[in-house]
């Protein structure tokens, strides 16, 4: 009977202290926050196509626009990792050949970006996905005289626009 008198002030003391944490996470202002991006339109629709946005906090957010950065990463690495290898073209190939190690660099400093995000430190995730958008940028510079691939220009904007949001709301932790 105690064991069960306990575990009960124990289940209710956790739900007050998780009220009282819900209460202190105010919900993000999406519209000042996309106002601020380098793509307003692309941060909108960005954020309309994804439910969990709406209603999140501020660290939320960032959580699921930074998740975003490394999925749009990861998908742009395999595109170009895919394009290498069917490239007949050496100066195509080489300028995708490039564009993966771009990539890998990106996703690195995304990777070290996580210890910054998970503990609240804005300028340092900010330093650190602004360096992860080097490499994207570099890709572009390099296959701008070429006929590359599209889906590789719109996965490297795709990339931009989802780091810049991430940039902004690091601005803002």
């Amino acid at each position: 009977m105690a064991a069960y008198v306990r575990k009960k002030v124990f289940v209710s003391s956790l739900m007050f202290f998780v009220m009282i944490g819900s209460l202190n996470a105010q919900v993000a202002d999406i519209k000042a926050i996309c106002g601020k991006a380098k793509n307003p339109s692309f941060c909108s629709s960005y954020m309309k196509s994804n439910p969990k946005t709406s209603g999140a906090d501020l660290r939320t957010l960032a959580n699921i626009t930074f998740g975003s950065a490394q999925t749009s990463a990861k998908g742009a690495l395999a595109k170009i990792q895919s394009l290498v290898k069917t490239e007949t073209n050496p100066t195509l190939k080489k300028g995708y050949t490039s564009c993966v190690e771009q990539y890998k660099n990106s996703i690195s400093n995304l990777n070290d970006a996580k210890q910054n995000l998970a503990s609240g430190d804005g300028p340092g995730l900010n330093i650190k996905v602004s360096a992860a958008m080097e490499g994207s940028s570099t890709c572009q510079d390099n296959l701008a005289n070429v006929k590359a691939d599209p889906s590789t220009v719109k996965n490297s904007g795709d990339f931009q626009n989802i780091c810049g949001i991430v940039l902004v709301i690091s601005n803002m932790m």
